[in-house]
């Protein structure tokens, strides 16, 4: 629950940063260009407005999520624990205490940098190329389906190089 939460409240702040971008345009064309003040002050007004629901729904979306991380992790531990307390003292004989207690943590450390950060940049990245896709076929379709095969052709070319550069470092590393 919490986590479709998350993602309610990323996809709503993605969509009010991309609304706030756009909200300049219609401001500079019809009411700077009229030269009304009050149009204006209004136009400013909205977009604040629109640029507070983002910052307010990424504060929720943030905390929400580090308490949820949290809750995972606690129960991590917990079994973590329980699941030692099984294993045979054969086993703490052939491994080192501190190379066991090394690996619990950094594993646990990483597995809460993915929770807690990896997770939301996952989510606010998802909506933000969601929204700008639909932003840019409103604009214009022909020349957003020129990008998306020009993204298409690069992200294929970005394949083979790094094929062809992951063969290479292995052979190099081969010969060293």
């Amino acid at each position: 629950v919490l986590i479709a939460l998350v993602a309610v409240l990323a996809a709503l702040s993605a969509s009010a940063n991309l609304l706030g971008t756009y909200m300049i345009r219609p401001i500079v064309n019809q009411v700077v260009a009229r030269g009304s003040v009050s149009g204006l002050m209004a136009g400013v007004g909205v977009t604040a407005a629109i640029y507070a629901v983002g910052v307010l729904s990424t504060l929720g979306y943030t905390q929400i999520m580090v308490k949820a991380a949290q809750k995972v992790l606690f129960d991590i531990r917990r079994d973590l624990f329980a699941h030692l307390q099984t294993l045979p003292l054969r086993f703490f004989d052939q491994n080192k205490a501190g190379e066991i207690l090394s690996r619990v943590t950094s594993d646990l450390d990483k597995i809460a940098e993915v929770l807690q950060t990896g997770l939301l940049k996952l989510l606010v990245a998802i909506g933000t190329v969601i929204g700008s896709l639909i932003v840019m076929f409103y604009y214009s379709v022909p020349l957003t389906l020129i990008f998306l095969v020009f993204m298409v052709i690069s992200m294929v070319i970005t394949q083979i190089v790094s094929k062809k550069n992951l063969q290479y470092a292995t052979e190099r590393q081969e010969t060293i």
